[in-house]
This record gives C-alpha cells, sequence and structure tokens, in this order.
C-alpha cells in the first residue's frame, strides 16, 4: 500500500507542480476536472448514504458553481460577455448569484419525491455537497491570483524572483503536503492516542503534532520564496495545518455516513480525487484568508 501510495505521489506530484508555477489558463482547469471528478464522487456517497441526490443536476450545478468562483478569480483577464456578467452580478457576486439558482432548482426538483421528508433531505445533502466542493475548490485558484499591494500576482517576489500567485500557490502545496505527509508517517511510527475514533479511527493526536510540524517548515519554505517576514509560517502552518485536518475529518464524516473507506479509485494508494482534494477544500480559504487580511496582499 505504502509503495504503490509513493508510486502516484511520484508521478503527480511533478504534474501538480508544474501546473502550479505556470498558472493560468493551466491551473482553472486543473482545478474545474478536478471539481468534475470530485462531484461524481461526492454525489455517488450522497447516493450510497441514503440522501438520493438528483445526480445529473446536482453535478451540473456543482460544475456552474466551480465555473462562477473560478471565473471570479480570474476576473482581471475575463472580458467580453463573461466580463458583463461579472459587472452585472458585481454587488450580490457571480458565485453568489449562481448558488442561489442552484438552490432554486435543487429545490424545485425535490418538490416532486413523494415522502417531504425525503426531499427535504435530498435538497439539503445536494446543496451542500455543492457548496462544499464547487465553492471552496475556486479558492486553490483564488490564491494563485493573490499579488502584493501595489502588484498583482505576477509581480516577481522573494529572493527566487517567482511571481507572487505561484509563490502562494506554492506555499499552499508545501503546508498541505506537508502536514498529510508528516501526519501519515508519525502517525503510522509514532501514534497510539485515537484523535476522532468515531470519524476516523486511523487518525491520532501524535500524527497531528507531527502533520503541524511538517506543515510549519513548508510555510518556512514558502515564506522564504515569497519574501513575506519570518514570523508568518509559525502562524500559517499550524492554521493552514489544522484547516487542512478539518477538511480530511469532513470528508471522513461523509464517508462513514455512506459506508465507504474511500470517495474513489482514481488515484491509486490515495482512493478517489476527493480524497485528495478534501485538505485543500478548507486549507485554501483560510491561507487566502490570512494573505489578505495578516500579511495584506490584494487579488
Amino acid at each position: 500500500m505504502l509503495r504503490t501510495r509513493l508510486l502516484s505521489a511520484f508521478i503527480l506530484a511533478p504534474i501538480i507542480l508544474v501546473i502550479a508555477l505556470i498558472g493560468e489558463p493551466w491551473l482553472s482547469l486543473l482545478v474545474g476536472v478536478l471539481v468534475f471528478l470530485a462531484m461524481a464522487e461526492l454525489i455517488s456517497l450522497l447516493d450510497a448514504a441514503g440522501f438520493e441526490p438528483p445526480q445529473v443536476l446536482g453535478l451540473l450545478a456543482g460544475l456552474a458553481m466551480a465555473a462562477a468562483g473560478l471565473v471570479a478569480a480570474n476576473q482581471r483577464n475575463v472580458g467580453g460577455l463573461l466580463g458583463d456578467l461579472l459587472q452585472a452580478t458585481a454587488r450580490p457576486g457571480l458565485v453568489t448569484v449562481v448558488y442561489a439558482a442552484a438552490l432554486i432548482l435543487l429545490g424545485a426538483v425535490a418538490f416532486t419525491r413523494t415522502d417531504p421528508r425525503n426531499g427535504f433531505l435530498s435538497w439539503a445533502a445536494t446543496s451542500f455537497g455543492v457548496a462544499y466542493v464547487a465553492i471552496l475548490a475556486p479558492f486553490i485558484d483564488l490564491v494563485a491570483h493573490l499579488g502584493p499591494q501595489g502588484g498583482s500576482a505576477l509581480t516577481a517576489v522573494g529572493p527566487l524572483g517567482l511571481r507572487a500567485g505561484a509563490g502562494w500557490t506554492l506555499m499552499l502545496i508545501l503546508v498541505v503536503w506537508g502536514y498529510d505527509t508528516g501526519a501519515y508517517l508519525t502517525g503510522r511510527w509514532l501514534g497510539r492516542r485515537r484523535l476522532i475514533d468515531h470519524i476516523s479511527p486511523s487518525k491520532t493526536i501524535e500524527g497531528l503534532v507531527g502533520g503541524l510540524l511538517v506543515a510549519t517548515i513548508g510555510a518556512g519554505l514558502g515564506a522564504f520564496a515569497l519574501g513575506i517576514a519570518p514570523w508568518h509560517p509559525l502562524l500559517i502552518g499550524p492554521l493552514v495545518g489544522l484547516a487542512a485536518q478539518a477538511g480530511d475529518l469532513a470528508e471522513s464524516m461523509l464517508k462513514r455516513a455512506a459506508g465507504r473507506k474511500e470517495s474513489g479509485f482514481l488515484v491509486p494508494g490515495h482512493g478517489g480525487v476527493l480524497d485528495r482534494l478534501d485538505s485543500f477544500l478548507f486549507a485554501a480559504p483560510i491561507l487566502a484568508g490570512y494573505a489578505l487580511i495578516v500579511v495584506g496582499v490584494s487579488t
């Protein structure tokens, strides 16, 4: 199992890192593909859990939400009809408008269920699923559009001269992968005390501590690449690391409800796409918020 896990990481990690460093439009395309696959897995989990989501509409709503989020993240580079749409929805926000439409459509479909309780559960679960994956995933792309005040994501920063957007994306990857790797190895070798046994029996307190330490090291490398103050990793590592762990537990709770061990099978040794994306879903908004509020970058 460990050998398969390492082989998958050896193949996929360089591809993801190259796309992260190249940036747009490839990053948006990657996030879009990941959302499509993750939404398909999520709908399958919701169905297995007994929520009976409208599968086609749920998938389409998720794709529409993700597209809205990606367009909003790329607003500086969007023109034509999409630019007019962004301007027209500027006050509530394009993502809010699309999600409102999705809620109404999913609610209308729920009316067709003969049992009102089942209809409500289906509506609530599918609406949650759309928000969980399709609203949170585009924050990964938003991180790639962060730049220093007075500059942009294309501004060269730090001693390596990386583009700011690429530097922040690298920071996100280093912290999340650092946490996952540190928690996995520490828990495997030293884990004794269970973290949250009723959701994920394999998670341990020792793994949590080891993951946060490696996440902080990853944040330090990211801070060096970005040229930001060296005290930031002491906050970014634990905050984003804990968010990554929370994202993993959130998906584990869903898998428990569905009676599944993994969300899918597309990533050998790791499970499904959602199994690999779950930590990023919670970590990306936290890193983006920290960068905007505490570091003082702009989008």
